[in-house]
Order: structure tokens, then sequence, then C-alpha cells
């Protein structure tokens, strides 16, 4: 998961390699989703990243201005709650879904939707996800940082894009 944004002197990320959690889907979307009609389908999920994984492109002094403003010591996880998955379109290989559903950060909770892609691998034991979706800082109650040291030079923007991939693969029978 990557978390971009912009401050007043250099655009900014903090990024994760690991994403946890789960996702249940009917059988035919991996196996063969062009037979699967367009709309709601059968699924449910719930992904999260723990806010310390988050390293920042400015070093570890931005990790622990990143991680206060956050909250973390309170709220330590980003949650991500599936709620409806409706297929768009399916060509190849390439699935593609709106996602709805409850987004964590700091505590507070948002209902989004956006985009999600799933690449089927080969042997469909594996499928990867992806998509991005944009929100603003202040929606999570988190106030924008600015570094104390810069006496108020530095100010952090409110707006921030996620923008993830997650590996995901097939649960074995009897595990």
């Amino acid at each position: 998961m990557r978390m971009d944004g912009t401050s007043t002197i250099h655009d900014w990320h903090a990024e994760s390699q690991l994403i946890g959690g789960f996702i249940e889907l009917e059988a035919a979307l991996v196996d063969a989703p062009e037979k699967v009609k367009a709309g709601k389908v059968g699924a449910k999920g719930e992904t999260f990243v723990a806010v310390r994984s988050l390293k920042c492109s400015s070093g570890k002094a931005m990790d622990a201005v990143m991680q206060e403003a956050m909250k973390e010591k309170e709220n330590p996880r980003i949650v991500f709650k599936l709620v409806e998955l409706s297929l768009k379109e399916a060509k190849g290989a390439q699935v593609t879904f709106d996602a709805k559903g409850s987004l964590t950060v700091s505590g507070v909770t948002k209902d989004i939707t956006f985009p999600v892609t799933m690449a089927r691998r080969v042997d469909t034991s594996r499928v990867t996800f992806s998509g991005a979706t944009a929100m603003k800082m202040t929606d999570f109650k988190i106030t924008p940082p600015s570094p104390t040291a810069a006496v108020g030079l530095i100010k952090t923007g409110d707006d921030v894009k996620l923008t993830f991939e997650w590996a995901v693969a097939k649960k074995e029978a009897g595990k």
C-alpha cells in the first residue's frame, strides 16, 4: 500500500509492503469471470495495514510525525471492510469491480466506493487486487502534520491518494 501527498516543500509518500486480511469470492469470479453477469457478486472481506509498517519517503523522523498524527497508539491499523463488490467488466485475466465498504483510519470510519481490478494468474491459485482512491486527512480527523522544528514553514496538504496491490492465494482444502 502506498499513500501519496504533498507539502509546501516537496511531494511525499509512505509505503508498506504488508497487507493482511482475507477475501471470500464466488468461485466463478476466479475460475470463469467472463461467465458471471455484471452487477453485485458474492464477496466479503477485510484488509488491514499496520500504521507502524508505513515508511515515509522523508525518513524516520517523518515516520514518527505521521504515526502521531494518525494516533497510532490508540488505532494501530488502517482497516477496510468490504460491504459490496459489483462486477463491471471481465476481459481475459483482468476483472474490474466497484468495491464498496468502510475505511477506518485513526479510529474514524467512513463509507467509500472505489474501482478495483483483479488480475488472475494462469493457474487461478493466486489473484492480485489493485486499486486507488483519494481522501482528505481531515475527513478522518487527522490534522495534516506540520513539524514543530520548521516553525510553521512546512505544511502538509490535506489531500492524499491511497494505492494498493494485494496478492491473495486460494485457501487450500482442509486449512
